[in-house]
């Protein structure tokens, strides 16, 4: 999964569903000084002030409410968040997939 907010892409991307919560970085989680923007969500910046990451909070029931989810940056420019998932299966899901219809398959020579 990949998050974009204006210029910057965060490659590093966790939903925490329990919590609906994501944690965004560039490259891997840091330690970093965090910011609370006025939408409640945090900004990681780094040393020189570079945002390195962020928090989102609620970024599920923000988009069901408003139908988007939206962070002042730094720089006081407000960004539309882009969240792109890369449709992926797991081997084991695929597995499950296929014996699900091997099943069905058996089934309905039986009857």
């Amino acid at each position: 999964m990949t998050l974009r907010i204006g210029p910057h892409t965060f490659d590093s991307v966790v939903y925490d569903a329990a919590s609906d919560v994501i944690y965004a970085a560039v490259g891997g989680f840091e330690s970093a000084a965090s910011k609370r923007t006025p939408e409640d969500h945090f900004l990681l910046l780094s040393d020189e002030g570079e945002l390195t990451g962020v928090t989102l909070m609620e970024p599920r029931a923000r988009y069901e409410r408003d139908g988007a989810v939206h962070l002042t940056l730094h720089t006081g420019q407000r960004e539309r968040i882009a969240i792109e998932a890369r449709a992926r299966r797991s081997a084991a899901e695929a597995r499950a997939e296929r014996d699900l219809g091997a099943a069905r398959t058996r089934a309905r020579k039986t009857f």
